[in-house]
């Protein structure tokens, strides 16, 4: 084998070993995400929930001392939304809790 046919196929080795490597390293740190996304999905799902129930307790309570200043007066749009929404966040609980007994 001449000098340059060596040299070459050395590049082609260093090149190839490299690539490799690469390939490797990607793979277990692939592997390290993949091992860590359930925790991470689990802790972001609980700290949503934690949310939800914080907002849902906040806007009970403002609903609470809503109704005792106006228990004479007619519900305004504001507030019929305000229910509404209070209403999709207790079901959000609800479902969370479903998802969490099947679990």
């Amino acid at each position: 084998m001449s000098d340059s046919e060596i040299l070459l196929k050395a590049a082609i080795n260093r090149i190839s070993a490299r690539i490799t490597e690469k390939l490797i390293n990607s793979a277990q740190e692939f592997t390290e995400i993949a091992e860590e996304l359930p925790q991470k999905f689990k802790n972001e799902w609980n700290s949503f929930k934690e949310e939800v129930i914080e907002e849902s307790e906040r806007l009970e309570k403002k609903t609470n001392e809503s109704k005792e200043k106006t228990s004479e007066e007619q519900l305004s749009k504001e507030d019929s939304i305000q229910i509404q929404i209070d209403n999709l966040r207790s079901k959000v609980i609800d479902i969370n809790k479903d998802i969490e007994g099947k679990n």
